[in-house]
């Protein structure tokens, strides 16, 4: 884990020190050491967090032993021990950890194979001094941040959007498309980033910049396929997942610094410190949070996973002071990100800190083997749109659907709820998230901000994905579309940003190749039996896991905001978006921001997420464009009371 950060250009000499100080804004993604490296063309700098070798060997920019290639590295290569025993019969190494095997493996295998044969997360790049070449690439998945910008003739980069922004040096202003993205989906997709003139190289991509040209090529490197289908037995299947799995974890379990899991109690956590524990060869360290409320707290389930495999669990009840720490939360992600878990994300970090360096998780479980209702939604609607008339199900849709700001399963259940409107449209319409400000944008957004998004809608980048899909159905489509859409761009980068924030590095047994590419060729029959998601994980994880923790309702890890910004945060959230600083942005209209408030205050609807969305933006504003907060400030109620109409 490390911040990376760098300028490529015919000006890149007098970058250096512009880098270096951009450099030190990302110290929280890597306290342990800071490195420079420059000549006529680029400057790289890297902050690092030492998980493997941490000798000074390990030291970033790395250069290779004949000083023609220089890297910059961010994130974990799993499979390095493998790889490199393999480059070791032709290229001696300096070094014990991953970040070698990157810079060995492109001068033996070249750039194409070497991305083919990395497994992990990764953000980096590597500048060929002898090609005069910079090449770049983020992992698969998307799990590492990696934000560009072209110019002064060059191409800068950096692991945040704020170190990005002080190496540029002008001014941001706000993109029209990133700020519709996010009002939409509450975070910014790639290749959107929230500032004009900047943008996030997508997953599985790599680019190659020549400065002597100014030439710039982004290109797709892989791409996960759900065709063709496998033919196996539902024991095969089983046996394969349970073999991968425990080869994945043992991979990531890899480290020379205290290592352990995060511990929710649900099916993908709970197999992964199980399979970790007999894997890690000594006693396993687990933290897990839970909430004064019984009916969210899920403690008692994490303590049974636990018990049953002699595993030392940290438990800590999350009390969280929104009004104090919201600010620091917002600002470490450098554009607005509205999930609700961002505020438990951070305490769970921090509190994992405290136990470990490297923890391991289960995301991707659900994406990979369709935990969500989503895919189950998408297999049910086919077969209703083939046995009722289009007209008949628009009507049932129309009359029955879910409205906006209409509390989930308050007019009929939210399962059927969500068939009805599904069943009343096309698979891929149906496929795109109905959230935050989707269907209130006409008459939410100014004139101004309508205008400047012309005629553009967020959709286009989920329809990009069901388009772009190879599979066999539409639970292949809707799978593929959740793990190159809603993961990367909300679920993976809050995962990142929140541990980032403390210095903890995560890792995600779930998201690694190998599982990935065997879920996706598993028939739909298989993956999802009858009515039960992610069905084959949960028998795989009978072998391992306490009935009772599987045997239940699946729970996010997710604060009540909806009830809060009824209660104690609803003359925050009055304060600072009923405000002429917020208006004057000219991005909602004044009169929606106040009839969402009200109706929400009086328990007419439900607009807690539309609320939640315009909060988190207006802070993310108040740090970053006006700069009238500081992460550190509090949200001072009557300070932003003062100031309101």
């Amino acid at each position: 884990m490390c911040g990376i950060i760098g300028h490529c250009g015919p000006e890149a000499r007098r970058f250096v020190p512009r880098v270096e100080r951009a450099r030190e804004v990302m110290l929280h993604r890597g306290p342990d050491d800071a490195g420079l490296w420059s000549d006529d063309r680029v400057a790289l700098g890297s902050r690092r967090l030492a998980i493997l070798d941490l000798s000074p060997s390990g030291h970033m920019p790395m250069v290779s032993g004949d000083g023609a290639h220089v890297l910059v590295f961010n994130g974990a290569i799993y499979n390095y021990v493998e790889l490199r025993a393999e480059l070791a019969r032709e290229m001696p190494f300096r070094s014990t950890g991953d970040t070698e095997v990157i810079l060995n493996g492109f001068r033996v295998w070249g750039w194409d194979r070497l991305l083919d044969r990395l497994d992990g997360m990764f953000a980096f790049a590597l500048w060929d001094t002898r090609e005069r070449t910079l090449y770049a690439a983020r992992d698969r998945m998307g799990e590492k941040p990696f934000f560009h910008a072209r110019h002064d003739r060059g191409l800068s980069f950096a692991s945040t959007l704020d170190a990005l922004v002080q190496l540029r040096g002008v001014p941001p202003l706000v993109s029209p498309r990133a700020l519709d993205a996010y009002l939409t989906y509450q975070a910014v997709p790639s290749p959107l980033a929230i500032f004009e003139g900047t943008e996030q190289l997508p997953p599985a991509h790599e680019l190659r910049f020549f400065p002597d040209t100014g030439e710039l090529r982004v290109t797709r490197y892989w791409d996960l396929r759900f065709a063709p289908k496998r033919s196996v037995t539902e024991a095969e299947a089983l046996e394969s997942i349970d073999d991968i799995a425990r080869r994945t974890i043992a991979q990531r379990l890899r480290s020379d610094v205290p290592t352990g899991t995060l511990l929710s109690g649900g099916v993908d956590s709970s197999l992964v410190t199980a399979i970790a524990s007999q894997e890690f060869g000594r006693p396993l360290d687990a933290v897990t949070m839970g909430f004064d409320d019984p009916a969210l707290d899920e403690r008692p389930f994490a303590r049974a996973v636990a018990a049953r495999h002699g595993v030392t669990l940290h438990e800590e009840v999350l009390s969280p002071s929104v009004a104090t720490d919201l600010p620091s939360i917002v600002w470490q992600y450098g554009q607005p990100l509205a999930d609700v878990s961002i505020v438990p994300n951070y305490y769970m970090a921090r509190a994992a800190r405290r136990h470990m360096t490297v923890a391991l998780v289960g995301d991707g479980a659900d994406e990979a083997f369709g935990g969500y209702a989503r895919p189950m939604i998408a297999r049910a609607a086919s077969i209703y749109r083939r046995l009722l008339p289009g007209p008949l199900r628009f009507a049932i849709g129309a009359a029955l659907g879910e409205r906006p700001g209409v509390r989930e399963g308050a007019i009929v259940p939210r399962k059927l709820a969500l068939l009805l409107r599904a069943g009343a449209r096309s698979a891929a319409d149906s496929f795109v998230y109905d959230r935050a400000f989707r269907r209130l944008r006409a008459g939410a957004y100014t004139p101004a901000l309508r205008k400047a998004v012309g005629d553009w809608h967020p959709d286009a980048l989920y329809r990009d994905a069901w388009t772009r899909a190879v599979g066999v159905d539409d639970v292949d489509r809707a799978l593929y579309g959740d793990l190159t859409t809603y993961l990367p761009d909300q679920l993976l980068a809050k995962a990142d940003v929140s541990a980032m924030a403390h210095g903890l590095e995560t890792r995600s047994p779930f998201l690694g190749r190998e599982i990935l590419e065997y879920a996706a060729t598993l028939p739909t029959s298989l993956r999802l039996h009858e009515w039960t998601t992610k069905h084959l994980l949960k028998r795989v994880a009978e072998r391992y896991v306490p009935a009772e923790a599987l045997q239940r309702r699946k729970q996010g890890f997710v604060i009540p905001a909806s009830d809060w910004l009824r209660g104690e945060l609803a003359p925050l959230a009055r304060a600072t978006l009923d405000a002429p600083r917020f208006y004057d942005r000219g991005w909602i209209r004044r009169e929606k921001v106040r009839t969402l408030l009200d109706q929400h205050a009086s328990g007419r609807r439900d607009w807690g997420q539309q609320i939640w969305t315009l909060m988190i933006l207006e802070i993310w504003a108040q740090l970053t464009l006006d700069r009238t907060l500081a992460p550190t400030d509090p949200l001072d109620v009557e300070l932003l009371a003062g100031s309101a109409r």
